[in-house]
């Protein structure tokens, strides 16, 4: 975009195009930012860029002005809740201080040639309705700005600060000296922020350069120290020595340190040392912390800890300004501890089986019984417009709401607790109908636990989970900032990224390190979370003349298959079924078959037990949810007579489990069998499975009540066998069975 049509983004009324566009290139940028930042005094910096709520002046962050006065944009931006465009300081004269362009030339008339100064002779003071003071007589420096110019710098140029690096016996191995630059009157040059612009400079023997190899700042301080921070320049490496830690930097920060560079630098001071890295709050920084991480394992640092800079921290943000604000650097480090990460020795004696598995293994829990892991990362897998959107919603709302006999993807939700809902494409209205459907009587307004959904299309858009960085795929930055927030909830159980797609830059179908990648980063996120981190995820189209008839089937035409499935730890798929097949199961069940309507899921990949069956959905025609159907259409597939025996089965083992005596399907003492043939007449269903008459018809009817999901068989003790029967939802269950003594017991 050229300057004129910048220029015209916004007319000034019955002002000059040519007055302001002279205005804009004529007047020194610094004096431009000044009188931006004095007529909106309750503006925010961040950065390179200025935020305030509106023209007039309001306080609020909606419109946005770049600052950076090196950027052709300068002075430019948008107001992204009216839509007006800021073309140059003149608009904001006009809409912040009512002034005409006349009055504003007047203002900056010791830059402008006479002929662009015209009356009034007076300038008239603002007419804003925003209450805030502008000065009558504006103070306008008296000495144009001069151009800047780079200072020629040697050994006896005066410095601001110098930082010896030193070996350990305090013999001065090279000098960093730190410069302020300035213009041709000697003035301090300064950035859009205000801070003066510097350089360093490194000497050695009377003239610049480095030593080789390059050596690590602080080497007396840190050379006995058992745990050391590693922080970006050598000013923070004071303020924290200062106040009694081991603080470090490498030379030259992120212009001299790079994947190229790294072996010109000697990091074996670190080794055997507990490394905390504290980098920057911003990219180069996060960058330049990876570079150091690596670094220093190599060289055998025994652990290392990048650490995550909080959310509401502001750009470029490090260790002096956490001392300057009185920041609890001790908590802040001791808050991240739990990431360490440590190099694994096979020396160590720590991790033999004997010392490493000590005790009773810890026990499986699930977040839907028998399906779902809690904890682990999870693929779900259909085809596009299946319906995956809501079926995650519908479980996240279930997680949270605390409420129990709930069931999604076909098994009972076994955990509730916080949940986190993340969506690319849906926005807050479409979430909104969705919710409403789900929950139309608003029994959400008084869930036992909090969730949180993020339509991102109304909170900015889209950014990466991670992202290709110099051949690294690593997580990205405004994730970052999430993902740190994440950590800080205690009772997190559920983690919702959808869709997959959205979130990855990288083609994780065409190349495997990239989905590979992508698990692991979802397995650290399971890991140090607790939750279960399910994403969504698309399957290959299904031809018609080849539909999917098992889950291998199915787990096969999920895209990046053997990346994706092979990295994670469970993954669930729902997939359509043939239209024969669906017109026969709506009949059966007496309601009006719709395409798109009827689909098959299954467990297709885990790593630890589950249920493998396969389950039916019908989509509910009201809310548009996959609803599990199993049971109904397992139980319309049979006969009367052993829909009959079944459901005395059940009413027996229910029986049963509720007294303390639950039976296992087979066995002399304590199977079905003997247990039906030998209780008394009163009890519920005993005279009518008494006339099976042959152990086989009970054991094919317990195998039969098993497979439509009304029982199943438990374990008592950790490591036991499964082979105690028990309803879906009864004591065993839950986890409340109490087991009786006594001769009845079987």
């Amino acid at each position: 975009m050229d300057r004129d049509k910048i220029m015209n983004i916004t007319a000034f009324g019955k002002t000059s195009t040519e007055v302001a566009d002279r205005i804009s290139r004529e007047v020194p940028r610094s004096v431009q930012l000044h009188a931006l930042l004095e007529t909106y005094p309750s503006g925010i910096q961040r950065g390179k860029e200025f935020f305030i709520g509106s023209l007039r002046g309001e306080a609020g962050k909606s419109l946005r002005i770049n600052i950076d006065t090196s950027s052709p944009w300068f002075m430019t931006g948008k107001d992204f809740e009216s839509g007006d465009g800021i073309g140059g300081i003149c608009k904001v004269f006009k809409e912040g201080r009512g002034w005409s362009i006349a009055e504003t030339a007047k203002y900056f008339q010791d830059y402008l040639p006479r002929e662009y100064v015209a009356p009034p002779e007076n300038i008239v003071k603002p007419n804003n309705p925003i209450n805030f003071s502008v000065m009558s007589s504006p103070v306008v420096p008296q000495v144009p700005q001069q151009p800047e110019q780079k200072q020629t710098i040697s050994p006896s140029t005066p410095f601001e600060e110098e930082y010896p690096y030193t070996d350990e016996d305090g013999v001065v191995l090279v000098t960093v000296r730190k410069y302020f630059d300035r213009d041709v009157t000697g003035e301090i040059v300064r950035d859009s922020a205000g801070k003066p612009k510097k350089q360093f400079r490194q000497f050695m023997n009377g003239r610049q350069g480095v030593p080789e190899p390059r050596p690590l700042y602080n080497i007396p301080n840190i050379s006995g120290a058992s745990k050391v921070i590693w922080v970006e320049g050598e000013k923070c490496a004071n303020a924290l020595t200062e106040l009694g830690y081991a603080a470090t930097c490498t030379i030259g920060g992120a212009g001299m340190l790079s994947e190229n560079t790294a072996h010109k630098f000697d990091f074996t001071q670190l080794r055997n040392k507990e490394l905390v890295l504290w980098p920057d709050n911003d990219e180069a920084g996060k960058k330049l912390a990876r570079i150091v991480e690596a670094q220093a394992k190599e060289a055998g640092a025994k652990s290392t800890l990048i650490l995550q800079i909080p959310a509401t921290k502001e750009e470029k943000w490090d260790a002096a300004d956490a001392i300057d604000e009185g920041f609890d650097i001790e908590k802040f480090v001791k808050s991240q501890e739990s990431k360490i990460k440590k190099p694994i020795s096979l020396l160590d004696e720590s991790l033999l089986i004997d010392k490493y598995f000590v005790g009773s293994p810890p026990e499986q829990k699930f977040l839907i019984g028998d399906t779902i892991p809690l904890g682990v990362p999870t693929v779900f897998a259909a085809a596009g417009d299946s319906g995956k959107g809501m079926m995650t919603l519908d479980l996240a709302m279930k997680v949270a709401s605390g409420a129990s006999m709930q069931s999604a993807f076909g098994g009972l939700v076994a955990e509730h607790g916080d949940v986190i809902l993340i969506t690319a494409e849906d926005d807050k209205g479409e979430m909104h109908r969705r919710i409403s459907r789900l929950d139309p009587q608003r029994y959400r307004e008084h869930y036992d636990h909090n969730l949180r959904i993020l339509p991102l299309p109304n909170l900015g858009g889209v950014f990466p989970i991670m992202q290709k960085f110099d051949n690294s795929y690593l997580m990205g930055a405004d994730f970052e900032r999430i993902y740190e927030q994440m950590l800080e909830l205690s009772n997190l159980k559920l983690i919702i990224i959808d869709p997959m797609a959205s979130f990855v830059h990288a083609d994780v179908n065409a190349d495997p390190a990239a989905g590979a990648a992508f698990m692991g980063l979802l397995a650290q996120m399971a890991t140090e979370t607790g939750a279960t981190v399910m994403v969504n995820h698309h399957m290959a189209k299904i031809k018609d003349n080849e539909p999917v008839k098992t889950p291998e089937q199915a787990r096969n035409l999920i895209r990046g298959t053997s990346a994706i499935v092979d990295g994670v730890r469970c993954a669930f798929s729902v997939w359509s079924v043939d239209e024969s097949t669906g017109k026969q199961r709506c009949k059966d069940l007496g309601i009006e078959y719709t395409r798109n309507g009827v689909f098959d899921g299954a467990v297709v990949k885990s790593n630890g037990p589950a249920n493998r069956d396969i389950r039916h959905f019908i989509r509910n025609p009201n809310t548009g949810l996959l609803e599990d159907r199993s049971v109904d259409i397992r139980s319309l597939a049979m006969s009367h007579t052993v829909r009959q025996r079944i459901e005395h089965i059940v009413e027996f083992v229910r029986m049963r489990e509720n007294e303390g005596r639950a039976v296992s399907p087979g066995g002399t003492h304590d199977g079905i069998y003997p247990a039906i043939h030998e209780s008394n007449s009163g009890e519920p269903c005993v005279i009518y499975l008494k006339g099976a008459g042959r152990p086989s018809t009970i054991k094919a009817a317990v195998t039969q009540a098993c497979e439509a999901g009304l029982i199943r068989r438990y374990t008592l003790t950790a490591g036991g066998s499964e082979k105690w029967l028990g309803t879906m939802d009864g004591p065993l269950a839950r986890g409340e069975y109490e087991r009786q003594t006594g001769r009845d017991n079987m």
